[in-house]
């Protein structure tokens, strides 16, 4: 692979698989658990929950950026240093708890509001240790995307391999993508992806 084509693949790859739109996928995938499936009653609801997420996890903290961007805050869309990331994920952290609550109130599966409460705290994490060390953000997306599907397997006790294989490979390719534009040392890729795993898991397990 070329140097120029290597460098299109990882953006692409980065894109693709944005924080911003892990949550909307981690509900694509219960909802297409069958067992996890049956606890949504009808189309309308899957629809109002994609929605809301879509809202609170993509357009909302997006719009933000777009805005800090404007305003000569933030650089760029990338957010390369810590102190560009403070205020981006302060506001993700308040669009993401206010689906979180929303979701404790509504008749909706113990796996959506167990997935939005892990997502939410992931972002507080994240945002701490930022102020100190530039984790990898997309790979603690894509680290509890893992987590997450990991700890239904367990739980509903179902047999998803081949889905797990697909995001490990996934989240191998965005490991290689981040590393490859030099927007993280392996040690921050690595931290990310086990502090996804690990947080998602557990709220995934416990909740």
């Amino acid at each position: 692979m070329s140097l120029e084509k290597g460098t299109l693949f990882a953006k692409t790859v980065s894109y693709l698989f944005h924080p911003l739109l892990l949550p909307t996928l981690g509900l694509f995938l219960i909802f297409n658990i069958n067992e996890a499936g049956l606890w949504i009653p009808t189309m309308e609801m899957q629809s109002f929950l994609y929605s809301i997420t879509l809202l609170a996890t993509l357009f909302l903290p997006l719009t933000t950026v777009l805005v800090l961007v404007r305003l000569n805050i933030v650089n760029s869309l990338e957010m390369t240093s810590k102190e560009e990331r403070k205020i981006p994920y302060l506001a993700s952290a308040a669009f993401y708890f206010s689906e979180s609550y929303f979701l404790l109130k509504v008749d909706v599966p113990v796996l959506v509001q167990a997935m939005m409460l892990g997502a939410t705290l992931l972002i507080l994490i994240t945002l701490i240790i930022n102020l100190y060390w530039l984790v990898s953000a997309h790979m603690v997306g894509i680290g509890g995307l893992c987590g997450m599907m990991v700890a239904i397997s367990a739980r509903l006790q179902i047999n998803i391999h081949p889905v797990l294989i697909v995001l490990f490979i996934i989240a191998g390719l965005v490991a290689f993508s981040r590393l490859r534009l030099g927007a993280h040392s392996p040690a921050q890729v690595y931290a990310g992806f086990l502090l996804g795993a690990t947080v998602q898991s557990i709220f995934l397990l416990t909740l």
